[in-house]
């Protein structure tokens, strides 16, 4: 290598390495950031938590709460995205051959024994989510490829006979979910459901809405 090209390449080098070391600094900031915010929002409720607090447990300024995680919308759109897309993910890629209620319930068990590592936070979920606002937080976004996912699993089970054709897959999903998200509150709301029983009455809800979807011959 020319004397010329070995000093372009230290340069380079030498650039490359300040702003390597700005983006760790910028990454560790916003996971200290996102940190405190699940953990003030499972301890204290999404409205109790304020922003100064989370600046404090993350020991950083407001104002760099606002740069780095946004608002306490946004933090918390952003945990929910991270952690529950996490758990959907895993759901999927061990998905097996199955009827669709197996399959159906692998998905919604997965969120479920995500969120009962931590029921509090997981409340503040329930509550908050359905009321953010979409265009800007991008909750919208992460539900209809939810909703994709799962009707793909319903055209497939069409597919199957497993139920009937014409069935329009993607509002099915939404109701599924809707199922899932009744029996989510109710667990999380009531304090009475055990787990089991949860389970129990997932099962069987979903199972009510699918027995009228088969094949008239399968009813």
């Amino acid at each position: 290598m020319g004397s010329r090209a070995a000093a372009a390449v230290s340069i380079e080098l030498a650039d490359s390495a300040p702003r390597g070391r700005a983006a760790l600094r910028k990454r560790d900031t916003r996971e200290r950031i996102k940190r405190a915010a699940r953990m003030l929002f499972a301890r204290k409720g999404f409205e109790a938590a304020t922003t100064r607090e989370i600046a404090r447990a993350a020991d950083v300024g407001v104002g760099t709460v606002f740069l780095h995680g946004g608002s306490k919308q946004a933090l918390l759109v952003t945990i929910f995205r991270e952690e529950a897309g996490d758990a959907v993910d895993a759901a999927f890629a061990a998905m097996k051959p199955a009827p669709l209620l197996e399959q159906l319930l692998a998905v919604f068990g997965s969120l479920i024994a995500h969120h009962e590592r931590n029921p509090g936070l997981a409340r503040v979920f329930v509550k908050e989510l359905p009321f953010v606002d979409d265009e800007r937080h991008g909750r919208a976004a992460f539900m209809a490829d939810l909703m994709r996912r799962i009707a793909a699993l319903i055209d497939r089970a069409v597919e199957r006979g497993e139920l009937r054709r014409g069935l329009p897959s993607f509002r099915l999903a939404q109701n599924l979910f809707a199922i899932y998200f009744g029996c989510l509150q109710e667990w999380l709301g009531s304090g009475r459901l055990r787990g089991q029983e949860r389970d129990a009455a997932l099962r069987s809800a979903l199972e009510l809405q699918l027995s009228g979807l088969r094949p008239s011959g399968d009813r």
